[in-house]
């Protein structure tokens, strides 16, 4: 049972996503508002995922990532954000977040989100794609191409970090294909694409960290 660990703004929201998690089979591994209070309740905790909105009391979701890098064992985090146009998402996820959920107040969906990515699975809006192609530095394939059936596999470069499959991917995205187009597409199931896309933001932190080195 993954154990999740909640970063959220307020009693309220904490309340309601604490019911969400018991229901839908998820172990709740502790809670706070403030991040500098929770720090080492999550370090002594370990929990797998700590869902976090995108701002804190005390601090943004590009810190949490931050701090949560520098524990022994590094949960996943999950992003709770009121729209996936917030300029602050495509930071926090290239800072070291790994997906993020819309979160419409009423908890639709968040506990899906959580399997998803406790399975290494994640999404990407066709804006984020869009940023995610410019933060790599570069252009969209043609897309025939990246509707072609070999498309995924190719693994010749597309840049310094990226793939041409990753780069194909992104296209599609960013054209605002379904995950089920793109599958069909690919013939491959919609599982693996999220995957392909976790690992996507995965790429994204190492490119985040190279240009804090360089």
């Amino acid at each position: 049972m993954p154990s999740v660990y909640l970063l959220r703004l307020g009693e309220a929201p904490q309340r309601r996503t604490q019911a969400l998690l018991q229901a839908g089979g998820l172990a709740l591994a502790g809670s706070h508002h403030v991040l500098a209070d929770a720090l080492d309740e999550i370090g002594a905790l370990a929990p797998d995922i700590v869902a976090c909105d995108l701002r804190l009391v005390d601090s943004h979701a590009m810190r949490v990532a931050h701090e949560l890098g520098r524990l022994a064992v590094r949960p996943q985090l999950l992003l709770l954000a009121p729209t996936a146009d917030d300029l602050q998402l495509f930071a926090a996820l290239s800072a070291g977040a790994n997906a993020y959920h819309v979160d419409d107040g009423g908890g639709t969906g968040l506990v899906e989100a959580l399997w998803r990515l406790h399975g290494r699975r994640a999404m990407l809006s066709p804006q984020l794609a869009r940023q995610a192609l410019a933060a790599f530095g570069i252009a969209r394939s043609p897309i025939v191409t990246a509707s072609q059936a070999a498309a995924p596999r190719d693994v010749s470069p597309a840049g310094r970090q990226i793939d041409q499959a990753s780069r194909h991917l992104l296209t599609l995205l960013a054209q605002g294909l379904l995950l089920a187009e793109i599958a069909a597409l690919w013939a491959l199931d919609g599982a693996e694409i999220e995957r392909r896309i976790w690992r996507l933001v995965r790429l994204l932190h190492v490119r985040s960290r190279e240009l804090l080195i360089a």
